[in-house]
């Protein structure tokens, strides 16, 4: 099948596409361009990576992981000549002596020890000490200290001393959990730490000895063992069938054979097979290698150097919260200064520290809503509960939020959308597509049913053999037989000729394997459909299958369990002794045996060469084709048949060929079309993502046309799209600009960089070592929880179950939570002006004071803290996954808030508490007219007494009067928002839709807010602590009416907004 090779028309714009795929360039030759390699003696340098300049330098050396490897090109004379301490034999690599004791010694002194240095890290203490550099606290310490002179300055006065206690107590208690987290998050090297061996096999003067992997240095002598970790990066000297797995690394998901012999030099390292990375785990065979990279030169050190260089980032959440401190810092400053200067001059400028510090502190604490950290802090830590359920992980609660602003999502395809579980879905035989997942292909198509493979036509029953036979994979219980006596065959031994009666045996044995279940089945149908029982009875047995523990490669694997569904695999390779094996490998892309097959009830024997491959390599050893009659000639037209079903497929295919030992003849038998099969779930994420304005991305390393067919059926690009539409569905490596095969451990990187250029917000998944540079560099970095530890600890979230919907509900979570700390942020500011007032109406018009410092802290971190949280717990408003992401410029609070809570509607509640405050004086006769200047000299512990409508008041009575006062205020504030409480849940629904009583844990918090309140209010020693006294019932009425009012004209505010959405004045009232 011929690649398109046509260049994009547009390069650069290769995200304007809704969807894209990517892969890994294999074939592009470029030269690497490195120099010399640096002899063993050559002391090492510092990893020259940069992560804050990679954006800058894309195609620059110094940033390409593999650009100073030569090795692997290197034959062994030349790493005899370039490691000539080491004392390589060069005949006998397993034979070399390695360097001798001394020489080690002095490298490690020249190098130092073979580990991954900790990245520069300020300590414990400084650590501490910047958390209270937050200008929240600033602020709010500044009032404390305000506070406590003011108490200094007048010492009878308890208030001050308390509210400054429980400023800084509070400032202390929010730094510690903000130490912890951010101390936390600083343990992504420790991820690299945990990869590595603590010992080593080395040979040093001719000996083995078991060292510290500390202890290596560049020109050791390594042994690889089975079950052991390369403890450095080394080229392999000697192996005998030496598997790696090195999918933390590479990516890689099946174990690697590695290999002693040179590559061309166009060859990238990370495709080589001859060199083995710090890190990777040895699964079988053994080795012999020479250390070639130590420490932070290897590519494990040099990826961590990446991850653990670059910044820490902030999260939107953070950044936008530290606007609004800053607003709220120059709100409390202007506001404090002007009542500083209408008291100057209401108090004739007497006592101005006192008076300046009073009214900067006063409205600090009021200004500031001090429960909402720990509100906001509560929500998170719940909604990071709720995912936990979800099986989505948070390492850091405020990345809740970037989850719901997100609008790129690019995914990894293994493990995420699809199973991570190879799988045979189709068959080709004899011309004809034989499929158990019924889906709509081009060409002839039919369901396999149990009639028809009980016939056990030709070449089906070949096919059965060689999925069998030629397979290394077995269950647990079920191991490969083979020949300890015959291991291999020579071309002299004597072969039995096949004849027409053995083939009836051959056709009659395979019958005799087939399962019982099968069997009855099959015996009982009268039609070429099952019955419904048997359906029932397969769909066990599959599961069964599923089930079964197995060992091998995934392929492998996946060819036998299709096979064990139609005969039993255990009982089948009694028949067989596999006699001679090539392996396969990368390189040949084959697997071939020759197996002896005994005769069932003739004695006779027959040997059967067996091959299975990659149809493109397997195809070129063909010269026939079985088909169910006979078998002809592999001509023109059959192998343009083979190449349309070859190219139909669309994945990840074996070619099955099959030839008598005796005869000269090979026989294409059949290709068997295996994919990783997408998630049940990942269809239905896929859609819910474009529905809620979502792009999603499938970065992968499979073949282009693999992942096309993928991509198709997961409903992530039109399955009908064509031409040039689907080249920009489908984005190969090669067309990135800049991006080339050497670039290869930066694609996802490079991938997350240009989406921001964009300003996109991109959640970017990955599970390996080589993925944490760009977990930790994207907006929402998105670990898999069976991916290394290294990619968990650079991604801010983890999929316990790599599952792509559980992304999905990420997502919708983030979005609702983000509506929910709006609601928060509307329930919690509109109370801030009403507090400000009770103080601003003593200094600016002399009248008693309406509120305490303490009655607000009160409020502030005692009856709003609970409804707060129940906004969590609030339900959706509407489908938020129906709505476009939010704009990346789009703030929390922006001014249509800001006009809301410190404008019209904290005015009108500021009003309704006035009016509590003035029934109380009322109730005693007093005349509101007469407060107006009166605080100058009465209202206070060493005033005089008032008199007011013919009635004197003495000092004790003014006092018990201004507390109820002041507990009136408290009344308003609470109860008002009460009502509040009830407009706050939704931002376009009317409450009625939405459900008045839809979050009953809204209910329990308003019941635990007014209880508290009636506890301030009228508990005896609790309001005099807090500087009130029991107030009359009609401030309630009052209150009341006015929360209604409140109540109704957010309802008339939100049917404007679905009413008229775009009308301009009534988006001046939307938030």
């Amino acid at each position: 099948m011929e690649e398109k090779t046509e260049e994009p028309a547009k390069p650069n714009n290769f995200i304007s596409k809704n969807h894209l795929t990517v892969e890994p360039v294999t074939n592009g030759h470029h030269s690497n361009g490195t120099g010399p390699h640096p002899s063993p003696q050559m002391k090492r340098e510092g990893s020259a990576y940069s992560f804050g300049k990679l954006s800058n330098k894309a195609v620059s050396k110094a940033n390409n992981l593999s650009a100073n490897y030569t090795e692997h090109t290197w034959d062994i004379r030349k790493i005899k000549h370039n490691y000539n301490h080491s004392n390589i034999d060069e005949q006998k690599p397993d034979k070399s002596s390695g360097l001798s004791a001394e020489k080690a010694k002095d490298l490690l002194e020249l190098n130092g020890p073979n580990m991954l240095p900790s990245p520069k890290e300020i300590s414990d203490w400084r650590l501490f000490l910047n958390q209270f550099l937050n200008l929240l606290w600033i602020l709010l310490g500044v009032a404390a200290a305000l506070t406590l002179a003011s108490y200094f300055a007048d010492t009878s006065d308890m208030t001050g001393l308390w509210v400054s206690v429980i400023l800084y107590v509070m400032i202390f208690v929010m730094c510690c959990v903000s130490f912890w987290q951010e101390r936390e998050a600083r343990k992504v090297v420790r991820g690299f730490q945990n990869l590595l061996p603590s010992k080593c096999n080395v040979i040093r003067n001719g000996n083995e000895s078991t060292i510290s992997a500390e202890e290596l240095v560049v020109g050791d002598i390594i042994k690889i063992n089975s079950g052991t970790k390369v403890p450095a990066d080394a080229r392999i000297l000697h192996g005998t069938q030496l598997k790696l797995e090195t999918s933390s690394i590479t990516g890689e998901s099946e174990p690697v054979e590695f290999q002693s012999e040179p590559v061309d030099e166009s060859v990238n390292i990370f495709e080589a097979r001859n060199v083995a990375f710090n890190g990777s785990f040895c699964v079988d065979g053994e080795g012999i290698g020479i250390v070639i990279k130590t420490a932070s030169d290897t590519i494990i050190g040099q990826i961590a150097n990446m991850t653990t260089d670059q910044p820490s980032k902030k999260s939107r959440l953070e950044e936008q919260i530290k606007q609004f401190v800053k607003f709220l810092t120059v709100l409390a400053i202007v506001v404090g200064l002007g009542v500083f200067v209408i008291g100057g001059f209401v108090h004739h400028w007497q006592h101005v520290a006192l008076l300046l510090a009073t009214s900067f502190s006063v409205c600090a604490v009021g200004m500031i809503p001090e429960g909402m950290p720990a509100t906001v802090t509560s929500i998170l830590t719940l909604v990071a509960r709720r995912l936990a359920q979800k099986n989505v992980y948070l390492k850091r609660l405020d990345i809740v939020e970037a989850l719901g602003s997100a609008n790129i999502i690019a995914s990894d395809k293994t493990g995420t959308l699809t199973k991570n579980e190879m799988t045979v879905t189709d068959v080709w035989y004899s011309n004809e597509y034989v499929t158990e997942i019924p889906e709509h292909r081009t060409g002839h198509h039919r369901t396999m049913t149990m009639k028809t493979i009980s016939k056990v036509q030709a070449p089906l029953s070949d096919l059965l053999v060689a999925m069998t036979i030629c397979n290394t994979a077995s269950f647990d219980d079920t191991p490969v037989k083979k020949s300890k006596k015959e291991n291999k065959v020579k071309i002299d031994i004597p072969i039995e000729e096949e004849h027409e009666e053995q083939e009836d045996h051959k056709k009659k044995g395979l019958k005799s394997v087939f399962s019982k279940s099968e069997s009855k089945a099959n015996s009982d149908a009268n039609s070429n459909t099952m019955t419904q029982n048997t359906i029932q009875r397969r769909k066990r047995r599959i599961a069964q299958i599923q089930g079964k523990q197995t060992v091998g490669a995934p392929s492998e694997v996946a060819l036998i369990k299709y096979a064990e569904q139609l005969i039993n695999v255990h009982d089948f390779r009694k028949r067989y002794n596999v006699v001679f094996e090539i392996p396969f490998n990368s390189s040949r892309k084959f697997h071939l045996v020759i197996a002896k097959m005994h005769e069932i009830g003739t004695g006779k024997y027959q040997y059967l060469l067996l091959m299975k491959g990659a149809p493109e390599i397997v195809i070129k050893r063909c010269s026939t084709i079985l088909t169910t009659d006979e078998e002809s000639e592999l001509t023109e037209n059959k192998t343009k048949e083979f190449q349309k079903a070859y190219d139909t497929y669309g994945r990840h295919q074996i070619q099955h060929g099959r030839g008598q030992f005796s005869h000269q003849k090979f026989g294409v038998v059949g290709i068997c079309a295996i994919m990783d099969p997408p998630r049940d779930e990942t269809e239905k994420a896929i859609r819910e993502c474009k529905e809620a304005g979502l792009k999603v991305f499938m970065v992968t390393g499979d073949h282009h046309v693999t992942a096309t067919a993928i991509a198709k059926q997961i409903g992530l690009i039109n399955p009908e799209s064509s031409g040039k539409n689907q080249d920009w569905d489908v984005v190969k490596g090669e067309n990135i600009p800049n991006l080339s095969d050497k670039d290869w451990d930066k694609q996802k990187l490079r991938i997350v960089e240009e989406c921001q250029k964009r300003n996109q917000i991109i959640a970017m998944t990955g599970d390996g070592v080589n993925d944490a540079p760009a977990l930790k560099k994207s907006d929402i970095g998105v670990g898999m929880g069976s991916g290394s530890d290294v990619a968990k600890q650079a991604a801010d979230i983890v999929l316990t179950d790599d599952n792509f919907s559980s992304m999905v509900g990420a997502v919708e979570e983030g979005r609702l939570m983000f509506d929910n700390i709006k609601k928060l942020m509307v329930y919690v500011l509109t109370h801030a002006f009403p507090e400000v007032w009770a103080i601003i109406i003593n200094f600016c018009f002399g009248m008693p004071v309406g509120t305490t410092a303490l009655m607000i802290l009160s409020i502030d971190l005692g009856t709003e803290i609970l409804p707060g949280i129940a906004m969590c717990k609030e339900p959706l408003e509407g489908d938020v996954m129906k709505r476009p992401p939010r704009k990346a410029g789009k703030t929390l609070i922006g001014k249509a808030m800001i006009a809301y809570c410190y404008g019209y509607t904290a005015h009108v509640q500021a009003l309704g508490c006035f009016l509590s405050y003035c029934v109380v004086f009322w109730s005693y006769g007093i005349k509101i007219s007469d407060l107006w200047m009166s605080a100058l000299d009465s209202w206070k512990h060493d005033g005089v007494p008032f008199t007011s409508n013919g009635m004197t008041f003495s000092v004790a009575e003014q006092l018990y009067i201004n507390r109820q006062a002041c507990s009136a205020w408290q009344i308003g504030i609470v109860f008002g928002q009460v009502f509040h409480v009830f407009s706050a849940r939704t931002l376009r629904q009317s409450i009625f839709t939405h459900g008045l009583f839809s979050n009953k844990f809204t209910i329990y918090a308003i019941v635990a807010e007014i209880i508290l309140l009636l506890i301030y209010v009228y508990v005896p020693g609790v309001n005099t602590f807090l500087g009130g006294a029991p107030a009359p019932w009609q401030c309630w009425v009052v209150v009341g009416l006015f929360g209604i009012f409140v109540f109704g004209y957010n309802e008339l505010r939100k049917y404007c907004i679905r009413r008229w959405p775009q009308n301009n004045i009534v988006r001046m009232f939307k938030f």
